[in-house]
């Protein structure tokens, strides 16, 4: 088969090795040649792969976030050519999986590495994958022996392009303003989230976020079986001192590792995808407490002469700025900014302005947040050059007991190359200053 590559990452880069070993003509698009692996390159000094000339494909096969508005991809879809997300690719390539898949703005990663732990917890084999970072594309599972379950994050660029995928569950953890960059409006961002759901039938369950009306006001073409959590979702999975499904008291809240009201939704819905598999509530319960955070993702990487500091890089919107920022249960030094992603961030920006002890601006949008401070009458701001900069300004606004916090609220993609190079770079000037 004559197969097109749109992009060679992490994710079309297991693909290319599974095709390579099918046997299949292989041909690549790549604008960032420079940014892929030593192993892509090699493949392509090989011979493996060639270089991508028009011509009739067979199939199309893009990276999760390749543009839809790619002159490549006009001229392919008046061809008719079958064009594929990784996810989707995979999905076809293995016998009938069972999967869990996670979707929503914030809290994919951190509720679907909790459906796994819990999993584990419980001797249940498991593939954790997807647009997870730091983790595994789902096409790594194309050479691994088959799971029982498959619990991937899917991001909105994927369920774009799906069209056979069928979670067995399928959880959207809320629904905010993001991406507004890629997506031509939020109706279409809100719309690719929900094609999740898409292929599901009435056997098969979807977990909602009761609290979220972009969620629940657009439920009517569900055909899965519906399964609410939130704080007072009692025809789910609910708060009451206990963690509770439907009349049924769970066990009590801990004190997992995890912290903010976010993080206790992000619980909510991994129990109510634990409940639906019947996992023993045991289980359940040492699942959410040890589970570790993930990288990035208020991070608590020290107290150093008396100043905690956290990173929060993932944090790329305003939904995720605002609820880590609450989380934090001190006075806090706020580094923020970033690149916008067609949202402005001014809730964000007014909490900041009301709350932070002080902030430190480093990103592509400085003139903008700094002149909105200003239009506030919000003076207890720096602006940095870089992170070390940063931080060497956040400890001049800091005493002991204070914590700096990394909570960008903006994208990554004007210092940095993404979220985890942006935090990587902040928990290095943090020990290195």
């Amino acid at each position: 088969m004559k197969v097109l590559l749109l992009g060679l990452g992490r994710a079309n880069l297991s693909v290319a090795k599974y095709l390579i070993e099918r046997g299949d003509n292989l041909f690549l698009y790549e604008d960032n040649i420079e940014m892929i692996s030593d192993y892509a390159h090699e493949l392509i000094k090989t011979g493996n792969i060639k270089m991508y000339q028009e011509g009739d494909y067979e199939l199309v096969i893009t990276s999760p976030g390749f543009p839809l508005d790619k002159k490549v991809i006009k001229k392919l879809e008046t061809k008719d050519i079958p064009i594929i997300d990784e996810v989707e690719f995979t999905f076809g390539q293995l016998k009938n999986p069972k999967i869990i898949a996670v979707t929503g703005t914030n809290g994919k990663s951190t509720t679907a590495s909790l459906i796994s732990n819990v999993l584990n917890v419980a001797g249940v084999n498991n593939f954790l994958g997807g647009n997870i970072s730091p983790g595994k594309p789902f096409s790594q599972a194309l050479f691994q022996p088959e799971f029982e379950y498959y619990v991937l994050e899917i991001s909105s660029f994927q369920l774009m392009r799906i069209k056979e995928f069928h979670p067995r569950i399928a959880v959207i953890t809320n629904i905010a303003i993001d991406h507004l960059n890629w997506h031509k409006d939020f109706n279409e961002y809100r719309s690719a989230k929900f094609r999740i759901f898409t292929n599901q039938k009435k056997y098969d369950f979807a977990v909602l976020n009761q609290e979220d009306d972009n969620v629940c006001n657009f439920v009517e073409d569900i055909r899965a079986e519906i399964v609410f959590f939130g704080f007072d979702a009692r025809s789910g999975v609910w708060l009451n001192g206990n963690f509770c499904y439907r009349q049924e008291k769970l066990f009590r809240v801990g004190r997992p590792e995890l912290t903010g009201r976010h993080n206790m939704m992000n619980m909510l819905a991994a129990i109510a995808v634990a409940k639906i598999l019947n996992v023993d509530n045991k289980d359940i319960e040492k699942g959410l407490i040890t589970f570790k955070t993930l990288p990035h993702r208020l991070e608590d990487i020290g107290v150093i002469c008396g100043i905690r500091y956290i990173n929060n890089s993932m944090c790329t919107n305003e939904d995720a700025a605002i609820a880590s920022f609450k989380a934090v249960k001190a006075a806090k030094v706020v580094i923020v900014g970033g690149k916008q992603k067609g949202d402005r961030g001014e809730n964000y920006l007014d909490l900041l302005t009301n709350e932070a002890k002080a902030c430190v601006i480093l990103g592509e949008n400085v003139s903008y947040i700094a002149s909105y401070f200003k239009s506030k009458n919000f003076t207890k701001f720096a602006i940095a050059e870089n992170m070390n900069d940063a931080i060497k300004k956040a400890r001049a606004f800091a005493v002991p007991g204070d914590a700096i916090l990394l909570n960008p609220g903006f994208a990554s993609f004007d210092h940095f190359t993404n979220f985890e190079e942006r935090g990587e770079a902040f928990k290095n000037a943090a020990y290195r200053n």
